[in-house]
């Protein structure tokens, strides 16, 4: 459990990693493992963390959204999970280029 104090709100985080992809099927041996970080919302969890319960379905969840994958497209692929690597291409796709914002003045 983190307690970042007061300069972070006195809010409390659950912290775990969990490995999506196998190893030998990726470049570095931290490809394919994500941080997962959780707020901590109640009284009972800022004080006893989370129950083991929550902390399975939560990775079974997130392992579960592994696939499809963004393969290919681009380096950090195995760090992605497909929904969160769908809407950041949206989000981008958005943007307006640097020429263009620039010529906005």
């Amino acid at each position: 459990m983190w307690r970042p104090g007061e300069e972070w709100g006195n809010v409390n985080f659950a912290i775990w990693y969990v490995r999506i992809r196998e190893r030998n099927y990726t470049t570095t041996p931290y490809s394919g493992i994500l941080k997962i970080e959780k707020m901590l919302m109640t009284g009972e969890e800022s004080e006893k963390g989370l129950d083991t319960d929550e902390v399975d379905m939560i990775t079974a969840n997130i392992i579960n959204e592994r696939n499809p994958v963004c393969y290919g497209n681009d380096v950090r692929w195995a760090n992605h999970l497909y929904p969160v690597y769908m809407t950041e291409c949206f989000c981008k796709s958005r943007f307006k280029s640097d020429v263009s914002f620039i010529n906005l003045f």
